[in-house]
């Protein structure tokens, strides 16, 4: 069935059987009805394609993750569904892998129009040159990381270093000295931050920083950084009493590691995290770690980018939001004082 078979059964101008499904408000409540009558007894399904090549608007918005296996996403991922679909978009995941070739192969998905705005969300930005092209062509923002020495995005994260900071101070007040770094791989901003807010907290404290205590790993925030880093700590003569994991999946791989060998946690040796998780309260012991506010974030973001895809091409001034974290202390930390 066709749009011209409704406006004959309804009586009415295949303009007005548009204006009925897109614009309700501008035909009287008799022709709306009228309409819907005719598009029931024919059983005819607008044509989403042919509306959005007219409309110049596919309504459907990319987020782009590093991987599908980080259950740190689960929240972030829906709150952006909710907020996208009360304003009538669809939502496409894409999975970079960090690898270089899908990075460009979205570019171009992003360029071809095929999708109305993107949000890339991980702490790894794509620095692919088809990206620094992209926001001439859709709206774009950024979750957990911003691309340095640009102002075309809007950034939405937390302040790393300064709850990094404060979690080792934590440790510190507690009575550790000697604390160990996980802060997953080079090249993350995110993990440069909390690294960075590690060594400023024993800095202001008056400790050293041991390179021989910081364990960066060839992965990133994943259990196997963790698993990883305890061959390092299982290495070492004189042992850390804490240790700083940069997230969640990296402690608990750690911690898994280190029970393995017998190692008591946090009798032996204290463990924190970063990002509360699902998996940090649930775990044996409860995981000490720095709360960030995913579902907020996530909402904040999206209404953000709604506002920009809405806008139509006209500037919409870009926008730097950094929440806070909150420290959430369990069960994995032995005070020493």
């Amino acid at each position: 069935m066709t749009i011209q078979d409704v406006a004959r059964r309804a009586g009415v101008s295949t303009a007005t059987v548009s204006r009925a499904l897109a614009l309700p408000d501008q035909v009287t409540d008799a022709t709306r009805q009228s309409v819907m009558s005719a598009i029931r007894e024919t059983g005819y399904t607008p044509n989403a394609a042919a509306r959005s090549l007219r409309a110049k608007s596919t309504k459907m918005v990319l987020v782009l993750l590093p991987g599908i296996g980080n259950s740190f996403f689960t929240p972030v991922l829906n709150a952006l569904e909710e907020v996208f679909s009360e304003g009538g978009y669809g939502v496409l995941i894409g999975y970079t892998r960090q690898n270089r070739s899908r990075e460009t192969h979205y570019a171009r998905v992003i360029r071809a129009g095929q999708v109305d705005g993107v949000l890339v969300v991980t702490g790894n930005v794509p620095r692919d040159e088809e990206f620094v092209a992209v926001p001439a062509t859709v709206p774009m923002s950024l979750m957990f990381s911003e691309l340095p020495g640009t102002a075309q995005f809007s950034v939405f994260d937390v302040a790393n270093r300064t709850a990094s900071a404060t979690m080792v101070r934590y440790l510190i007040e507690q009575g550790h000295r000697r604390i160990a770094c996980i802060p997953g791989a080079e090249g993350s901003l995110e993990s440069d931050e909390r690294l960075a807010g590690y060594q400023e907290a024993l800095s202001a404290a008056g400790l050293p920083i041991d390179p021989d205590l910081i364990w960066r790993g060839a992965s990133n925030f994943d259990f196997i950084s963790g698993e990883r880093a305890a061959a390092r700590y299982f290495a070492l003569a004189e042992k850390p009493t804490a240790v700083f994991a940069a997230a969640d999946e990296i402690a608990l791989g750690f911690m898994r590691a280190l029970k393995n060998h017998g190692i008591r946690i946090p009798e032996d040796v204290s463990v924190v995290g970063f990002d509360d998780t699902e998996y940090a309260v649930h775990y044996d012991p409860a995981l000490t770690t720095m709360r960030q506010p995913r579902t907020e974030m996530g909402r904040l973001a999206a209404r953000d980018l709604l506002r920009r895809m809405e806008a139509k091409g006209e500037a919409v001034p870009t926008s730097h939001v950094r929440l806070p974290c909150e420290l959430v202390i369990r069960e994995s930390v032995r005070p020493l004082v």
